[in-house]
């Protein structure tokens, strides 16, 4: 399945891109289903559902089949977190053309340094920064590779330091500051992202810095992960788009679902049968699980199929009776 529209046609034409962070095809169905309009594949979430850590301790080859099969399920432009590409222009270079070939709209690309994939939690073990210089050739190096196809580049930088209470203190560390990821920010878009990310912005009363990054770094701006407060959205997308950003994501989706199976499995093991869950009202305004996921697609598919190969048989025996004639 293609996207119905591209990353960069959904920005020239002024649309706000909201992309719930995914982690497998389920994910995404169930984001496009609920009317946004992106995706984005999380590494830290897709690590979760594969090894159970958000570590980097997958590799290439199951990112870029993850990528392959999430955008071949989904009508919704498909953003990957690339992390830090690999960390050499080179590797950079390969993986990130692999990912457009797999099918990524747009891929970041951030100044995280160490881990496996990329950095994985960087935050937890503090591994530093990749060199700006490096930054930017790595940045260059994935605009060169996705040159000819719809796929954009995303330059991050993780520098800045801090985090929102939300991630926990793990993901909330020292850094290089604002000053320095602006910085940053601006020598990946000169290396031709058409697209920055600053990272770890996302936080109740951020609009001086917000503000400052819409005005001071070209292109267009990613704000990371969507967070609230007390019962109240950190920032609303109006003050977004105010302040000159275009896209945001936030993680639902795992978090949903690990709530659903722990409610299912509480409940069932609880009443000692499946009450609980072949009854939900999931069912009965959706219709079996399968039916979201367009199962009946491929029963159609299956059909027309079996439909042709009997007139294909009854083609073959009305010969074989001519030629016995």
């Amino acid at each position: 399945m293609a996207a119905n529209k591209t990353i960069r046609q959904m920005l020239e034409a002024g649309e706000f891109i909201w992309a719930p962070c995914v982690y497998d095809c389920t994910s995404a169905r169930a984001v496009e289903l609920c009317g946004y309009n992106a995706i984005l594949l999380s590494s830290s979430e897709l690590e979760f559902s594969m090894n159970g850590i958000p570590g980097g301790l997958y590799n290439w080859e199951e990112y870029i089949w993850a990528t392959e099969r999430i955008a071949g399920s989904s009508g919704l432009p498909l953003i990957v977190d690339g992390e830090n590409g690999g960390g050499s222009p080179l590797q950079v270079y390969r993986n990130c053309k692999r990912l457009a070939e797999a099918g990524a709209m747009a891929i970041s690309v951030e100044d995280e340094a160490g881990g496996g994939i990329g950095c994985g939690y960087g935050y937890a073990h503090k591994a530093g920064f990749l060199e700006a210089d490096l930054f930017a050739a790595n940045i260059r190096a994935a605009v060169d590779a996705v040159k000819g196809t719809e796929c954009m580049i995303i330059a991050r930088t993780n520098c800045r330091g801090g985090g929102a209470a939300q991630t926990g203190a793990m993901a909330r560390r020292d850094g290089l500051g604002i000053e320095e990821a602006i910085r940053r920010a601006g020598l990946g878009a000169e290396a031709g992202a058409e697209i920055t990310m600053i990272q770890s912005i996302n936080y109740a009363g951020c609009e001086e810095e917000c503000i400052r990054i819409g005005r001071e770094v070209p292109g267009y701006h990613f704000y990371p992960d969507l967070h609230a407060s007390g019962g109240t959205s950190d920032v609303t997308f109006e003050q977004l788009k105010q302040w000159g950003f275009q896209l945001v994501s936030n993680h639902a989706c795992m978090k949903g679902a690990t709530k659903g199976m722990l409610e299912y499995l509480r409940e069932n093991f609880r009443n000692q049968n499946t009450v609980y869950s072949e009854n939900d009202e999931f069912d009965r305004r959706l219709g079996h699980e399968f039916h979201p996921f367009g199962f009946g697609e491929w029963i159609e598919r299956d059909q027309k199929y079996t439909a042709y190969r009997e007139q294909v048989r009854k083609a073959g025996e009305k010969r074989m009776e001519t030629d016995v004639q």
